[in-house]
């Protein structure tokens, strides 16, 4: 891996086996571009953060571990439908009726500038491409994604889905405290219908805005972590087995359906970025 001279590094190291990886004194991180660009492990002072979760039947495999990005959606789009630019569009479907956590997470991305990149496929209309940039310091993990269409305008949404372990390998059980001012109420199949104050009842499998502090997540006193990011809107799922889910997200859940979205052009990509800090 990297040198480790403890200030931390923004360069690949190729660890064979196709995954790519960096360290510091304190922290260590693996890549694998060819399982969807994700991050599959985070140690932090010798303890693995990263979990999985069992997968559902009928649901992608790949959306249940490690940490990965969603683009050009986040969460479901209802009926995999949308209108942009005064067409509608329809996106194939890969979550029962709906399209869900975009067309990147699944498929292999390749190296370029010390930088992973993917062109978005024919699943979305508009092409474009999605790139990913780690920096990995002693003390923090800044992971941010850049999404870019040279050609045309089009909506987008990022995020990134982190699985967290509920346990550590030694016992140790993790908590946290997260703070949202809006609940996403959503219908029987997840899509959001209207918002509430607060965060609702428990345990949570919901999308959440205006959160009133960066979420914290405690494993005893052998881990504290801290979520930070330039984004507005977060998803959080506390319901699966072995791992639980805090998202940052850069706009909510269905919003290519509402008109949420960011407004993606030659010249002018999204960006959007998820900061780890632990003590």
């Amino acid at each position: 891996m990297s040198q480790d001279d403890g200030t931390g590094s923004s360069r690949f190291e190729d660890l064979g086996s196709g995954l790519l990886g960096m360290r510091t004194s304190r922290s260590s991180i693996r890549i694998d571009p060819g399982d969807g660009g994700r991050l599959i492990s985070l140690l932090v002072d010798g303890h693995e953060i990263l979990g999985s979760s069992s997968p559902v039947a009928g649901r992608p495999p790949g959306i249940f571990y490690g940490s990965f990005v969603m683009a050009p959606f986040v969460g479901r789009t209802a009926d995999g439908r949308f209108d942009f630019d005064g067409t509608t569009w329809s996106m194939p479907l890969n979550f029962g009726e709906h399209a869900m956590h975009g067309f990147v997470f699944d498929r292999p991305w390749r190296i370029e500038n010390n930088q992973l990149v993917i062109d978005l496929d024919e699943r979305w209309p508009f092409g474009g491409r999605v790139s990913q940039r780690f920096e990995l310091g002693p003390d923090e993990l800044t992971v941010s994604v850049t999404v870019s269409n040279d050609r045309r305008s089009m909506p987008a949404i990022a995020g990134f889905h982190p699985w967290f372990r509920e346990r550590l390998l030694d016992g140790t059980e993790a908590g946290f405290d997260f703070r949202p001012g809006t609940r996403y109420v959503c219908d029987d199949s997840g899509i959001p219908l209207t918002v509430i104050p607060g965060g609702g009842d428990r345990p949570w499998d919901d999308s959440f805005t205006n959160v009133t502090r960066p979420p914290t997540i405690s494993w005893g006193d052998q881990v504290n972590l801290r979520i930070e990011t330039n984004g507005s809107h977060w998803i959080v799922c506390e319901t699966m087995p072995d791992a639980f889910c805090i998202e940052p997200l850069s706009g909510p859940v269905n919003g290519l359906a509402s008109g949420h979205y960011s407004l993606v052009e030659p010249g002018s990509p999204l960006r959007h970025s998820m900061t780890l800090r632990w003590k």
